[in-house]
């Protein structure tokens, strides 16, 4: 398989003086979260791999094997997830932006790439209004689809109904979503649908609940977070579910650029992790392009 490792991307390449000390893997708390992650390879630019809900940095790791021969790669677990602590009781877009921020500081990344995942577009949107000095790159992986600024009563209902259910029988009412809402119809393969189950089972279900509670409530604001962001939004999406260009496009006032995959859930990095991949590094060469 050939990937775009060619061009301008040799600009985001070159390795610092200090490859040493900036490659060294240290200990990294969110107050007082101890945030698990992976650090590979070397380069002056880091690529940042934040997962979505309910899943773990083990998500990345064909990104990680392949991006890591020619970049920094970081892949953590968000606070509450994988192996990273849960000793805190709120689990909003900030408190997960400021745990990617604690990681990108810790390491000393002064040109970061995000890639975020699902929930974790709004989480680097964040990231990158705070620190936007360190960041050149922003990468949506299915996700950014559309903006939504209010919800009629009916819509509101359905989501405290389903919240509802959540609260009194949790294993079931997550097992069904990830089923039904997370793959299109009459989706191949099974094993991958039995992983993300799995996986969502095990993440603790009050961080679970909790944060798609808090993502419901923020998701009528995730365009006055896109609308701050002042990189070109790329994004990499699956077609069972379309992009409303026009809204996107109106939200993301330094563009919006979307490459699509077709034939994937909502986990196209291990669904179809080459061509994902390839789709990741034209992207990742766009951006070092300064398009």
């Amino acid at each position: 398989m050939k990937y775009f490792f060619i061009g301008p991307i040799i600009f985001l390449c070159s390795c610092s003086s200090n490859e040493k000390k900036v490659n060294e893997h240290v200990p990294v708390k969110s107050g007082d979260v101890n945030i698990a992650y992976d650090l590979k390879g070397s380069g002056d630019t880091t690529i940042v791999f934040v997962h979505g809900w309910a899943i773990n940095k083990e998500y990345w790791q064909s990104q990680e094997d392949l991006f890591s021969k020619r970049f920094r790669t970081v892949a953590l677990d968000l606070g509450g997830h994988g192996q990273s602590g849960k000793n805190r009781d709120s689990w909003t877009v900030y408190d997960y932006a400021n745990d990617v921020i604690a990681v990108i500081n810790a390491l000393k990344a002064n040109k970061v790439i995000l890639v975020g995942h699902s929930m974790s577009g709004d989480v680097i949107a964040a990231v990158a209004d705070s620190i936007p000095s360190k960041i050149v790159g922003l990468i949506g992986i299915d996700n950014f689809k559309d903006i939504t600024t209010s919800r009629s009563k009916e819509e509101q209902d359905g989501i405290n109904g389903f919240l509802k259910m959540l609260h009194s029988r949790y294993d079931s009412v997550v097992t069904a979503y990830c089923y039904t809402g997370l793959f299109p119809p009459k989706y191949p393969d099974s094993a991958i649908m039995k992983k993300l189950v799995g996986d969502v089972l095990q993440t603790d279900s009050v961080v679970s609940i909790k944060t798609i509670e808090a993502m419901m409530q923020s998701s009528l604001t995730e365009g006055d977070r896109l609308s701050k962001v002042r990189l070109p939004v790329h994004v990499i999406t699956s077609d069972y579910a379309p992009v409303n260009r026009p809204i996107m496009e109106k939200y993301c006032k330094a563009g919006f650029k979307e490459k699509v995959i077709r034939g994937t859930g909502h986990y196209p990095m291990i669904e179809k992790p080459e061509e994902f991949n390839q789709l990741l590094a034209e992207t990742v060469n766009e951006i070092a392009a300064g398009k």
